[in-house]
């Protein structure tokens, strides 16, 4: 296990966070508080405080967060407040879901849901005098006082975009004079019920641009009671997919900039009707004549006529602008067997972890077998207990249940699969792409910098104050002109997609007939949630039970964040010495550290020392193998610790030889087309100290290859270690050494998967080949522990992936996850990773008898023939499969999983196969079956 993580006193081991980013929370002691979570601990991979400039005070919120704290902002005038505060001194008042998200009843619960519909009401008050209105309102009712925002989707003609920015007016009310004057500013800064002071806080209140106000103005008094868009920058994303191309040219894109008047030939798309609304937010009604109109709080009572001068129209019966002082959200859900519910947003948790094979009903995912064929399904339902899906097969509408472990999901670095609910699309004839991908188009970068330019421009002749008149300008297109986009609202078992047109009408396609509309993301911003800003128990407060903060575990050692990806160089040695104990003890040699020892680096000669300090000896010079005495205490190092190897000790002679000397490398080895480079005396130097510590020093389960004819070449052999998923599995490296950069850069490692697209056997072992180390350079670590060509070596390098990735709980490799280790949480997500890695590994050593590596054949042979190894990987997989019992899964399967997710698994590091790892497990079990009888037939 990693050392415990620095905690706040008094929290179990096992403890789980209670809150979320961007949970709304409210006070024990204080049921009127308001706050939003910015931060939480589980987010975090890594913490760096920030350098501050000479008498600069730190960030409230720059320091990292010990378990059991969160960082919150409390929406306050003119700046929000900032602070670090204990998760047990808070209560969740509202956690805010969008369509599409994937939820749980809690985080332990197996069983997830997608939420399809979100029903949202408000509680509001006039947003200048906060007089209140009781009751709840449907947010549907309502809407964003702004009739145009950044983040809108705008369409013109047969274009749809993004609005980026806004340039706004304010009607502004002298509160002295009971006068109206106008002031603009960008978009974000103006907000009806401000003040002029804070609003134009940071815009204007500085040396730089001081406010142009009228004489009478009264900055710190005057109120803003209307705001309106009067400069748009749109990014145009997309034009009409359903337009011939014929007739692409003859609809050029869009001006980016629309003034005043121009707004008006715009078409609004309102993206706010269903979604979470903010506490805090300003809106309006939607309908002008909704019933609800007499009944809301305006203010003043009686509003004076305006002068004409400013544009503003007559007596209008108030400022009915209304600020959101309360929400609730309900969500219906659909859960992966098929059933939909309707549930209080604030009983549900996000799924912030989704395993890479689960899917929900309606999704189009790929079905693969072994043999690598593909064929497009719709998910009808998932077995999130069993790891089996019921699916329908699109090509000719056959059904089955098959293992999770047979569907590709799609996703980052993928193709993309389907549609989800809450995307937007564009409706085609034919999107030209095989089943199930869906093509997508829209910009999703940032616009070009001149465009921002320009903006800056066109607002600066108009920023501060004016007597022009006003005329508030909004969208009047006709939504329901427009049927070539829309927003998902329904997948359909049959594989069809409801969308939702901008006039609230609803087509049906096939995904053929649909292309995804990227929709660029904007950032949070800090501090835009909550309301009053009262007293709290913050850091260095009474009533704080907090501690200084720093990464320390309880012995007082610095805790590495990083993970698995961010290997120290510091944490290799007490991995070596673990898995090289077993050579030492059969030779009855005392354990101990090794270290290449040589001259201090220079241009013509680098010298690899492994776990060098300043204060041990450099050695001779010469080049030999010295040996030091081992530290009293052994650091844990990695997510997980494994187990030591055993069996290999005894292998003795060529059949089982660790480091051996080829002729010729093999046509097969990944940079065999590498050019042959000339090599200096320095490289030959170094390749021959990194070679006898090789034929020193490897542990027993791991066997390298060079080869006379290229020496910049290296083929590794790893088995995996007992007491992890990978047990007895072959893991084929190919590895190398560029003549013109090693030592200087580290050697380049290639990995053999064979997972036939079925993903990832381990975090940081990819399907493409990359093996994710920061030793290697594959992984921004922290600089200290990056490849250093005085104190790595390769047999650092091979040991890292067989102790420090090879592990009992791979899991936990990936560093978001490294923090999960030990919870109630992360035992859920684990068991199902180390089930795939161990289904996926047994499918290693079909491939390797198979289709043998070069240079390694005699000892696969050996190992799994000779020595037995492969009936032994046979029995122990049949054996984990009579223990899962497809029946007894099928009956009580549930009960089982949330014992084992409560324990320890045993020493093999499984627990009860689920029936998906069961149905795939089977038929590799059965190939290796025919291997083995061949063989012996062979014999």
């Amino acid at each position: 296990m990693p050392p415990a993580p620095k905690s706040l006193p008094g929290l179990p081991a096992n403890y789980t966070p209670q809150c979320f980013s961007n949970d709304i929370v409210s006070k024990l002691t204080d049921s009127s508080f308001r706050a939003r979570v910015v931060r939480c601990w589980t987010d975090e991979e890594d913490f760096s405080m920030p350098e501050l400039a000479p008498g600069e005070l730190p960030h409230p919120l720059d320091r990292p967060l010990l378990r059991g704290e969160v960082g919150i902002s409390v929406n306050a005038m003119p700046h929000p407040i900032l602070a670090i505060v204990p998760e047990s001194s808070l209560v969740l008042y509202q956690r805010e879901f969008h369509i599409g998200d994937i939820v749980k009843r809690s985080l332990t619960a197996v069983e997830s849901a997608v939420v399809v519909a979100c029903t949202t009401e408000v509680q509001v008050e006039n947003a200048i005098d906060a007089r209140k209105f009781k009751g709840w309102i449907p947010w549907d009712r309502l809407r964003s006082d702004m009739a145009i925002e950044a983040r809108d989707r705008v369409m013109y003609g047969e274009w749809v975009g993004i609005v980026e920015e806004v340039f706004e007016v304010a009607t502004v009310r002298a509160m002295a004079s009971n006068n109206m004057y106008h002031v603009r500013a960008s978009g974000g800064v103006l907000e009806v019920g401000r003040t002029v002071a804070v609003s134009f806080d940071e815009t204007f209140i500085d040396d730089r641009r001081p406010p142009a106000l009228p004489s009478s103005a009264q900055p710190n008094s005057d109120l803003v009671v209307e705001v309106h868009a009067e400069i748009v920058f749109v990014t145009w994303n997309a034009i009409n997919q359903e337009l011939p191309n014929s007739e692409h040219d003859k609809h050029p894109e869009p001006e980016r900039f629309w003034h005043n008047a121009d707004i008006e030939k715009l078409t609004i798309l309102d993206s706010t009707r269903y979604a979470p609304v903010q506490l805090g937010a300003i809106a309006k009604l939607r309908d002008p004549k909704d019933p609800l109109a007499s009944s809301l709080p305006g203010w003043p009572p009686a509003y004076p006529r305006l002068n004409a001068a400013t544009g503003a129209s007559a007596d209008r019966g108030g400022v009915k602008a209304l600020r959101v002082t309360e929400s609730r959200s309900k969500l219906r859900l659909r859960w992966q067997d098929g059933k939909e519910t309707d549930d209080w947003s604030s009983s549900l948790v996000p799924y912030r972890n989704v395993d890479d094979y689960e899917s929900w009903p309606g999704e189009h995912l790929v079905w693969r077998d072994d043999t690598g064929q593909r064929r497009p399904v719709c998910i009808q339902s998932f077995d999130p207990h069993k790891r089996v899906a019921d699916v329908l097969f699109t090509d000719d509408h056959t059904r089955s249940t098959v293992s999770v472990l047979e569907l590709d999901t799609g996703g980052p670095g993928k193709s993309n699969y389907g549609v989800g609910f809450g995307q937007q699309v564009l409706f085609c004839a034919d999107n030209d792409s095989p089943l199930p991908e869906v093509p997508s188009l829209g910009q999703m970068g940032p616009p070009p910098p001149w465009a921002h330019v320009k903006l800056v421009n066109l607002t600066d002749t108009h920023i501060g104050y004016t007597d022009a008149a006003v005329v508030p300008r909004v969208g009047k297109g006709d939504l329901k002109a427009i049927r070539w986009w829309g927003e998902v609202v329904d997948l359909h078992l049959d594989g069809t997609v409801s969308v939702r047109l901008p006039g609230d009408e609803i087509r049906q396609a096939g995904i053929k007939e649909l292309i995804l509309l990227n929709d660029p993301l904007s950032e949070d911003v800090i501090g835009d949630a909550g309301l009053d800003g009262e007293d709290f128990p913050m850091e260095g407060e009474e009533g704080y039970d907090g501690s200084d903060g720093g990464w320390e575990t309880d012995d007082g050692s610095d805790m590495g964040m990083g993970g698995i990806g961010s290997l120290a160089n510091s944490g290799l040695q007490p991995i070596l010495n673990l898995l090289h104990a077993a050579v030492n003890e059969a030779q009855g040699v005392e354990v101990a550290d090794i270290e290449l020892s040589g001259s201090e680096m220079d241009v013509e000669e680098v010298d690899p020392m492994l776990s060098a300090t300043d204060d041990e000896d450099e050695g001779d010079g010469d080049g030999d193998v010295t040996l030091r005495e081992e530290p009293e205490k052994q650091a844990e190092a990695g997510p997980s610790k494994p187990k030591p190897s055993s069996g290999l000790a005894a292998l003795a002679g060529e059949a089982w030889q660790s480091f051996d000397v080829l002729e010729e490398a093999p046509a097969d080895h990944h940079f065999i087309s590498e050019p042959r480079e000339g090599t200096a005396k320095a490289y030959h130097s170094r390749l021959q100290k990194e070679h006898r510590a090789l034929m020193t020093s490897l542990p027993e389960n791991i066997l390298v290859r060079t080869y006379e004819d290229r020496s910049d070449l290296m083929r590794v052999l790893i088995i995996g270690p007992e007491g992890t998923p990978y047990r007895d599995a072959p893991f084929v490296f190919d590895v190398y050494l560029s003549p013109t950069k090693f030592p200087q850069e580290p050697p380049i490692v290639f990995f053999h998967s064979h997972t036939n697209g079925k993903g990832r056997c381990n975090p940081n072992l990819y399907e493409d080949g990359k093996v994710c180390l920061s030793v290697l350079g594959t992984w921004a670590g922290d600089k200290s522990e990056s490849w250093s060509a005085k104190n790595s070596s390769l047999l650092q390098v091979f040991v890292s992936i067989s102790g420090l990735v090879l592990v009992r709980h791979p899991y936990h490799c990936e560093p978001a996850f490294a923090k999960l280790e030990g919870t109630r949480e992360g035992r859920v997500n684990s068991r199902h990773y180390s089930e795939k890695a161990y289904v996926l590994s047994r499918a290693f050593i079909r491939q390797a008898l198979a289709h043998p590596p070069t240079g390694l054949e005699k000892e696969l042979n050996y190992f799994y023939h000779t020595r037995g190894k492969l009936q032994s990987v046979i029995d122990h997989a049949k054996a984990l499969m009579d223990k899962g019992d497809v029946e007894g899964n099928a009956e009580d399967g549930k009960k089982v999983e949330e014992e084992e997710a409560e324990e320890e698994w045993n020493e093999d590091a499984m627990g009860n196969l689920t029936v998906g790892a069961i149905l795939t497990l089977k038929r590799t079990v059965q190939a290796l079956e025919a291997v083995a009888a061949g063989k012996g037939q062979a014999a």
